[in-house]
């Protein structure tokens, strides 16, 4: 971590980030999207790896095909159709400036449905993102609009919903919107971390973070084990904290803010963020600690290139100068998006730093300055990383090694940093492979390798004896090829099948590295729609009118990320 001087926080008294202001919403607009009780699987804001939950998760009891409402009259303005992400996803939009989202959706009801299917059949694609006119497609309050699901990137049956901003597109907690009574419970606040910012700093004498369980008594938390941490120099803290939903599920807070004697050093509010901010999650959390324990520690430090809004008066980016030898108070304030609070209190005893001189760690000839203000280009004989500006939260010495080419692999194993750093932005990385035989440079691919030297597929391009594609993370990398063609097996269909009994065709595909490109399917030679449910691998032809009475041919091609084909044919009979 850079180092940088810090003034003592009581000389400070002008917040660095502006104030959040007080958003107020309306609370009789709208009706519910469901007619039973709301009652969440997952809350808007939610720390989650890569970005922050963007709306409520909505409990369905286990199945799909739950009715959806309009929640009041508009239009349809937006329909995506996708395997991963929301999957089948609608918006509508209202009068008072603001859309509502209805995420993965097992299907579509009435004049939508038929209007989808349509447009599907048009672009001959089930994934499809479109807007829609304004008029198209009206709605009314209360009207039947959809059937809850368990489409896209989805865990379980569930209705994720959301409300926007209509205008700038802002996320906003649809609970500000009265769509759910209070729990009666206040948040939880599990985990205190204390955190030495500089080689000056020490917490509880040591150069490392400390982290301390709490002690509960109703709603207010204490040390569990201490009465008190020595700090000495440029700290800052973090904690885990979870609000309480009705059914016991943990879910986000919408306020956090923490004194040091009385004085305002940080606050955040989480009710409102443009899909622009969520990666930056990854600086506002512990990533280090998310990746090895699982905890969300939410760290009470904005980083230099942390651009989220949600701050407001941040005192030297949360940092606290402790350089004096008396004891200080202090305290955090956690509110759920009901208002309910939950305190922490504790005491640090302050010492002054031993020492003023810096260590410095000697940067070698695998050591590079990254500053996050400027593009940074590294380089070695065999590979080339460009790291665009803003793709870090903060300035940091790069590292670098490489070690010999694991089973598979056409190049080194090239060890960019480490995965405890996050990356916001995509970089480029060119990797050297001039000794692929030439007729599998068009199968090239750079991998990340596991532990295990297993391989993930980040795609790729080969020229000139490199290989180009581009990674959101550090970590491990090579070079490999896929020539395996993705594998198709049919479900409940096989050559010359009475399919008279049944209502669809159903179809898994699998393949062992690239993923699946395309696929296409038609009946006697017309394209058909097929329902791919990605993270299942599952493709499904619900029968319409393409399926013909007496002998149809199936045919079903589908393509990998490298090129490799597959293909499936059977006449089944009606």
């Amino acid at each position: 971590m850079k180092t940088r001087f810090v003034l003592p926080f009581l000389l400070v008294l002008l917040p660095l980030f502006p104030v959040n202001a007080q958003h107020q919403y309306p609370k009789n607009y709208f009706r519910s999207p469901i007619n039973f009780p709301v009652i969440l699987a997952g809350s808007f804001g939610e720390i989650r790896k890569n970005h922050f939950h963007s709306g409520i998760d909505i409990r369905t009891e286990g199945v799909q095909g739950k009715p959806v409402y309009a929640i009041s009259d508009g239009y349809v303005s937006r329909i995506n159709v996708s395997p991963g992400g929301f999957g089948k996803a609608l918006y509508i939009t209202y009068p008072n400036g603001y859309t509502s989202l209805y995420g993965h959706l097992r299907g579509y009801a009435g004049a939508i449905a038929g209007w989808v299917k349509a447009q599907q059949y048009k672009l001959e694609s089930f994934a499809f993102d479109v807007e829609v006119p304004p008029g198209v497609l009206k709605v009314k309050r209360g009207d039947l609009v959809a059937y809850s699901g368990n489409s896209g990137a989805s865990g379980g049956p569930h209705l994720h919903f959301e409300i926007r901003d209509a205008k700038t597109q802002e996320i906003i907690d649809p609970l500000d919107f009265g769509f759910m009574n209070p729990s009666g419970l206040a948040p939880d606040i599990n985990w205190l971390k204390i955190y030495p910012f500089d080689e000056n700093a020490t917490v509880n004498h040591l150069h490392s973070p400390l982290l301390l369980p709490l002690a509960r008594n109703g709603d207010h938390y204490r040390l569990k084990l201490v009465d008190s941490v020595s700090v000495s120099g440029n700290v800052f803290f973090g904690i885990e904290t979870f609000a309480i939903a009705l059914g016991g599920m943990k879910t986000g807070v919408h306020n956090i803010s923490l004194t040091v004697d009385g004085v305002s050093i940080f606050s955040q509010n989480i009710d409102r963020f443009a899909f622009a901010e969520t990666r930056y999650v990854n600086s506002l959390m512990d990533y280090p600690d998310f990746l090895k324990s699982g905890r969300k520690i939410q760290r009470s430090y904005v980083a230099p290139n942390n651009k989220l809004s949600v701050y407001s008066e941040v005192k030297n980016r949360g940092i606290v100068n402790f350089n004096d030898s008396k004891s200080h108070k202090i305290a955090y304030v956690v509110r759920d998006a009901f208002g309910k609070i939950s305190t922490l209190d504790f005491v640090v005893v302050s010492r002054p730093p031993a020492s003023q001189a810096l260590h410095v760690k000697p940067a070698g000839n695998d050591a590079r300055f990254m500053s996050y203000k400027t593009d940074n280009h590294f380089e070695q004989p065999d590979l080339k990383l460009d790291i665009p500006k803003d793709a870090i939260y903060d300035d940091l010495s790069f590292e670098y090694a490489v070690t010999p080419p694991v089973r598979g692999s056409y190049a080194g194993v090239h060890h960019l940093h480490n995965e405890n750093t996050p990356l916001h932005t995509f970089c480029t990385l060119v990797i050297k492979a001039d000794n692929i035989p030439k007729n599998l440079v068009s199968k090239a691919v750079i991998v990340s390798v596991s532990a295990a030297n297993g391989f993930s597929s980040k795609g790729g391009t080969w020229e000139n004896g490199w290989v180009t594609a581009k990674i959101r993370d550090f970590g491990n990398y090579t070079v490999t090829v896929d020539t395996e063609p993705p594998v198709i097996r049919p479900i409940n269909i096989f050559p010359n099948k009475k399919v008279k009994k049944q209502s669809s065709i159903m179809v898994k595909l699998n393949d062992n590295l690239s993923g699946i490109k395309t696929y296409r399917g038609t009946l006697n030679g017309k394209w058909i729609l097929m329902d791919y449910d990605e993270k299942n691998r599952l493709l499904t032809y619900t029968f319409d009118e393409m399926m013909k009475p007496g002998k149809n041919m199936f045919v079903l091609r589908v393509t990998d990320g490298a090129g490799n084909s597959a293909h499936y044919e059977a006449a089944l009979i009606r």
